[in-house]
């Protein structure tokens, strides 16, 4: 009997995305022997009321040139074509269609702020329940601080501790400083193209 397929989900605002995030993501796929990874821009993120500094087109091209070349990375539309704001349950009820429980095991990339507060998520019992939670740690991080009633279904992964945030970044920007070495040239190549982050 074939081994099931092992899927990694990464999701985020990615605005912009930069190196850091695919350094962390094949780390745990490389950790937990996943065959993809399925990186799906945010519409609007629960806990950005505000949004985005910059549209979904502009982050969703960001993206597809950023992982662009490399075969375990897949950017995926959904959340941005579903609009509004995009709830990770509901985001992965249409994934388990596609990708059913019998062939494939599903898994849920997160930072490990965003475990600590899973309690408060839309439906977090179901959200563990349609896909395995790995959860992202650096040195610094203690598993000791996770929240009980979910801990036996994450899966805690040592990722590199890698110094470069999407703030970082347009802060770098509005000091006119480079960036080049934290997005990659065709991310850079977006951002000076359209102009963005200029504000």
């Amino acid at each position: 009997m074939s081994r099931k397929k092992r899927i990694g989900i990464f999701g985020g605002s990615f605005d912009p995305p930069h190196i850091g995030h695919l350094i962390c993501a094949r780390s745990v796929a490389e950790e937990l022997e996943l065959d993809q990874i399925l990186i799906i821009p945010t519409a609007v993120q629960p806990g950005k009321p505000n949004g985005s500094v910059e549209s979904t087109e502009d982050r969703w091209e960001m993206v597809k040139a950023m992982t662009s070349g490399d075969s375990l990375f897949k950017p995926l539309k959904i959340e941005i074509e579903r609009g509004g704001t995009s709830y990770t349950v509901d985001t992965l009820r249409v994934l388990r269609q596609e990708y059913p429980v019998e062939d494939v095991d599903l898994f849920l990339l997160l930072g490990f702020d965003s475990a600590n507060g899973i309690e408060k998520w839309r439906e977090p019992d179901a959200v563990t329940d349609l896909a395995q939670l790995a959860v992202m740690q650096r040195v610094g991080d203690t598993s000791d601080g996770l929240p009980k009633p979910w801990c036996d279904k994450m899966i805690v992964v040592n990722t590199p501790v890698i110094e470069i945030s999407s703030t970082n970044i347009r802060q770098r920007l509005k000091h006119k400083l480079p960036i080049g070495m934290m997005t990659g040239e065709s991310v850079l190549m977006i951002i000076e193209k359209n102009k963005l982050y200029s504000q």
